[in-house]
């Protein structure tokens, strides 16, 4: 009896198998894992949520009205900050699926210097701009700035205030560098996506090849 049993779960495990085999060559290209899609979906809609909320207080008159919006940018800088770092920790002991063989060189780099330059500006820009609020004058008369739900971030001890202006500008610098890299990533997803119909593109979900 016991051996009818494993007969039958291992022709059905064989089975799930070659299937499994069978979607992976449908689709022609290894995906990412669970983990890496959602912290790189999230992150993502993190980032573009901090860039509106960028834009839209500092055009604002100061006021407690600007400061709420400076405070949500506090609290979405350090978001993605500790998830960049988390991704950057689970891309280490998880590579990511490699590239299309059909792929490029010159792409091949571009997309490597392209996803380097994406995690410079994800943990740059909060730590420059952490750095920033650290030595503004405030910093000299207290030991934390709020975020929301009035959780304490600690300003970085031991810069000096006239660094400020340094970090004001590498924040700056970082925040256009992100303009270039987010046109540059989006437009190769769809080239990738609807003109060249690459297996490039079905690495992350919910983007696919259309491949039949």
């Amino acid at each position: 009896m016991t051996d009818i049993v494993a007969a039958a779960i291992a022709q059905v495990s064989g089975r799930h198998h070659a299937r499994g085999n069978a979607m992976a060559r449908w689709h022609g290209v290894q995906r990412y894992n669970n983990v890496a899609i959602a912290l790189h979906w999230i992150i993502a809609a993190l980032l573009l949520t901090q860039i509106y909320v960028g834009w839209t207080f500092e055009d604002m008159p100061r006021g407690p009205s600007q400061g709420m919006w400076f405070t949500w940018h506090k609290t979405l800088g350090m978001l993605i900050l500790l998830l960049s770092v988390a991704r950057l920790a689970w891309r280490f002991m998880n590579p990511p699926p490699p590239l299309p063989a059909e792929l490029p060189q010159w792409e091949r780099t571009v997309a490597r210097i392209n996803h380097t330059l994406f995690y410079v500006v994800m943990i740059g820009l909060p730590l420059t701009g952490w750095a920033a609020i650290s030595t503004v004058r405030a910093a000299a008369t207290s030991s934390a700035t709020t975020m929301l739900g009035g959780i304490p971030l600690p300003f970085i001890p031991g810069l000096p205030l006239s660094s400020h202006d340094a970090f004001e500008f590498g924040h700056g610098a970082l925040i256009k560098l992100t303009y270039a890299l987010i046109i540059l990533h989006v437009g190769a997803a769809l080239q990738h996506q609807f003109v060249d119909k690459r297996a490039t593109a079905g690495r992350m979900p919910p983007f696919g090849t259309g491949r039949r």
